[in-house]
């Protein structure tokens, strides 16, 4: 018996050791955070550039603009969701976040000096430096502040999401979702969401993209299903808003009424519409193949460089540089489709900019091997103790 437990040993030590199998990323997915960002950077021409602010109530170029804003406002929904779709299998590092972290201060701190010695109108005061190296203190970074909360919970997260059968993952993601449910009922938040600026509602979208790398593409996710899903929420909330809009200008409705006062409530992040319209895309583009070497190469990079894109166009010393923003604003009275056309390129030139500058950014710091620093650095403790030993 002794020598039939040598000899099987023996024959599993000459056994060629067994390397797992990298995941391939799915680039289809990688498609849908480029086009999260895109649809980011057109929330904020159109709400911080004074685009539909200034369109006249009710008429065509206001409900454009407005349909425009619905189908944006998914796009933080859509980011949580591959937040959950990428990180639930990869091996948790917390030398992650100092990585991200150096990300948005280089970003931002580069930002704010150009601001300040290269453009002459800019205004840059002192708490906006303080911003640009303490990132955290910055509200306008509001994303990466509630992923600083929920990064150390990943952990904790991840391997309670994986031990989970798959009913019970679904029922869960189920459950969270309720709350938004109650809040339409009761027309206000009792659940701390924060109107989705918060750690709490990132975790709610993060459990539902887990579910999809864990279990892969429903049977029933035909694409030819959840873009007229998609399209379909983003017009009922828009046409909600516009609904009641449209019964007060009839005097059907009083302008002090809650229903009024809440007429924009399903465009919300942590609206139910908001939030089928991010799955349903998010389904959509999970299963585009992008095969060819050199869109794949492009999406890989445009990709990489999303987050750098959020940072540099709301950094403080840009974000308040009215002269930049207010350009946007005459769009509201051109022909309707000229405006289209104009906030389309505004969007366009603004994501390319940002991400050519976030992509040099990443070149700039494999050419200095600034990554490999903080890994090294990183590691310093684990071969204390391993020499220890």
């Amino acid at each position: 018996m002794a020598k039939n437990v040598k000899a099987l040993s023996r024959a599993k030590a000459l056994q060629p050791p067994i390397i797992p199998v990298k995941e391939e990323r799915n680039m289809g997915v990688e498609l849908f955070r480029v086009v999260s960002m895109i649809l980011v950077v057109t929330l904020h021409v159109l709400g911080h550039g004074g685009i539909y602010a200034r369109t006249a109530l009710l008429s065509d170029n206001y409900k454009v603009a407005w349909f425009l804003e619905t189908l944006a406002y998914c796009s933080v929904n859509c980011y949580a969701l591959i937040s959950g779709y990428a990180n639930v299998k990869s091996g948790f590092k917390f030398r992650r976040f100092f990585h991200l972290w150096l990300e948005v201060a280089v970003l931002n701190v580069g930002l704010t000096t150009v601001m300040h010695f290269f453009v002459p109108t800019a205004v840059v005061t002192g708490e906006y430096w303080i911003r640009a190296f303490f990132p955290l203190t910055a509200r306008a970074f509001w994303y990466f502040c509630a992923y600083s909360f929920m990064f150390p919970l990943l952990p904790i997260l991840n391997k309670g999401l994986l031990s989970l059968q798959k009913w019970q993952h679904a029922l869960i993601a189920v459950l969270l979702q309720i709350p938004t449910i109650f809040r339409l009922i009761m027309q206000k938040d009792n659940y701390v969401l924060g109107s989705g600026y918060s750690c709490v509602w990132l975790i709610c979208l993060y459990v539902i993209g887990a579910y999809f790398r864990i279990y892969g593409l429903p049977r029933w996710a035909k694409w030819w299903l959840m873009l007229p899903t998609a399209l379909g929420a983003t017009y009922v909330a828009w046409a909600f808003k516009i609904g009641i809009e449209q019964r007060v200008v009839d005097g059907l409705l009083s302008k002090e009424s809650l229903l009024y006062e809440n007429r924009g409530i399903l465009i919300s992040y942590i609206s139910p519409c908001m939030t089928i319209t991010a799955v349903a895309l998010f389904l959509c583009f999970m299963q585009i193949k992008i095969k060819a070497r050199i869109p794949k190469t492009i999406v890989a990079n445009l990709a990489k460089a999303t987050f750098g894109v959020f940072i540099l166009h709301v950094g403080a010393a840009f974000w308040y540089f009215d002269e930049f923003w207010h350009k946007f604003r005459p769009y509201a009275k051109l022909e309707t489709w000229d405006m289209v056309w104009h906030i389309l390129l505004a969007v366009m030139g603004i994501y390319l900019v940002a991400s050519l500058i976030s992509i040099a950014r990443i070149y700039l710091f494999k050419l200095l091997k600034i990554d490999k620093l903080i890994d090294y650095i990183a590691e310093l403790p684990l071969k204390r103790k391993m020499k220890i030993k």
